[in-house]
């Protein structure tokens, strides 16, 4: 080999060693800027990461100027405070949280919720945001909420309801069912066990005939006993580790009214000032009932285990009697022998017919009559207890239960807005077809 052949040999090596090293230089150079990208983006100080602190400190923002507003518009001529229009002015805030605000009290400081920001104003009028609504459920020995992930809280005291709302923005309540009401010896699968301690917990709500048993696939949609089985066993594990379960805060509704059952589904929602999701079949509500499922929990239609459970909830809680649940509802649902103020949302005098539906205007209620009138869902505060509206009355509510009628199977509970609420009270099983489907028929989901 010539010197010259030698040199370009050398050559060659070097520009190949050169070459290798560019590259593993321009990987580790790439890794290095993918790396500050990422951290520019979702580091502390990251672009995402701002952009949601801006957000939050917006929403802050407005929510405290809200309450200023209401505020300023509530000074005398005496430079004092009225409270009287205080409590007006606050509550036509955008936002306001009505059930867990202070409205009605004569006196300051005073806190409110708005746009679920705690807020508090002091005996000078000034406002003051003490905080979003932290992330953190309250949690005893006896019960433990669970917190679907996205979802905010509305409400955080156990006493008055724990209310949250998922990220879908469907709002959801806490029925405490205390762990202490099994033997120390019950395990999460000791499935016969769980159900038979939570029907001697309810045993004055329970009424022979009606069990939480399979009928057949048109029953509600169920392939089989197996299947519904291993759904009710879920629930019933779900209840004993977590020592609760949550309902939807309203009934369930639509953003278009139905006239009748051969209207397609449109999709499900748990949110005020909705058209009640009537005209439905009890397996057409299970599938809808399905659909609200969020955060990797299972929703359906409440099991009548889990409908007693409530109302024991409700009991035990002090919020309503034994009485005004199995013999007379009347003082708090909507029942055609009961009258009160709609504050707002919509009504119909005739809901078989389009165009029915009345808006109620916030500055000139509605007093609905003694007389049949369907509400959309959260019409009025009266009809709230512990967070949970219209559980009685409006419309009736299909469930998992089964009755012993061969041809009647289905079972709905709560009455509805055309009867009287001492003949169909929240107690009350009313049985169905599985073609069963009328504006009287309604649905409310469970979350577990």
């Amino acid at each position: 080999m010539t010197k010259l052949e030698l040199k370009i040999k050398r050559q060659e090596k070097n520009n190949k060693g050169i070459t290798l090293i560019a590259l593993v230089i321009t990987i580790i150079m790439l890794l290095l800027l993918a790396g500050v990208s990422i951290a520019t983006l979702t580091g502390q100080n990251g672009i995402l990461t701002k952009a949601s602190t801006s957000k939050k400190e917006t929403q802050k923002s407005s929510a405290k100027e809200k309450v200023e507003i209401a505020v300023m518009g509530s000074f005398g001529t005496d430079g004092k405070i009225e409270m009287d229009a205080l409590n007006k002015n606050l509550s036509q805030v955008e936002g306001i949280d009505k059930e867990f605000s202070d409205l009605t009290g004569t006196t300051l400081p005073k806190d409110v919720i708005v746009d679920h920001y705690k807020i508090t104003i002091d005996g000078k009028g000034k406002v003051t945001v003490k905080g979003e609504n932290n992330l953190t459920l309250p949690s005893t020995d006896n019960t433990k909420p669970f917190l679907p992930e996205g979802s905010e809280i509305i409400n955080d005291n156990l006493e008055t309801g724990v209310i949250i709302k998922d990220k879908n923005h469907n709002e959801w309540v806490w029925i405490e069912v205390p762990k202490s009401i099994y033997t120390p010896t019950t395990t999460k699968t000791d499935y016969a066990v769980i159900e038979t301690a939570l029907q001697t917990y309810t045993s004055d709500y329970r009424q022979s005939g009606y069990t939480d048993t399979f009928y057949s696939s048109a029953q509600h949609g169920f392939a089989n006993a197996t299947e519904y089985n291993n759904w009710k066993n879920s629930m019933l594990t779900s209840v004993f580790e977590n020592g609760g379960f949550y309902i939807g805060r309203y009934e369930t509704g639509t953003d278009t009214a139905r006239f009748s059952s051969s209207e397609p589904l449109t999709p499900p929602f748990i949110q005020r000032d909705k058209y009640p999701y009537n005209s439905v079949t009890c397996s057409q509500a299970q599938t809808l009932a399905k659909q609200l499922a969020v955060g990797g929990k299972t929703s359906s239609l409440m099991f009548g285990i889990q409908w007693n459970l409530v109302m024991k909830f409700m009991e035990e809680k002090g919020a309503k009697t034994q009485a005004e649940l199995k013999s007379d509802s009347s003082s708090w649902g909507n029942y055609s022998n009961s009258t009160f103020e709609i504050t707002r949302g919509f009504y119909t005098t005739v809901p078989t017919s389009s165009g029915s539906w009345n808006e109620v205007n916030p500055m000139n209620q509605y007093t609905k009559p003694s007389s049949s009138v369907l509400l959309s869902t959260g019409a009025t505060e009266r009809n709230s207890v512990l967070g949970i509206y219209d559980f009685t009355g409006n419309v009736w509510e299909w469930t998992l239960e089964k009755s012993s009628s061969s041809t009647s199977p289905c079972v709905s509970r709560g009455g509805n807005y055309s009867y009287n609420g001492f003949n169909d009270p929240t107690f009350a099983h009313n049985n169905g077809k599985t073609s069963h489907s009328n504006n009287h028929n309604g649905l409310r989901a469970t979350l577990w």
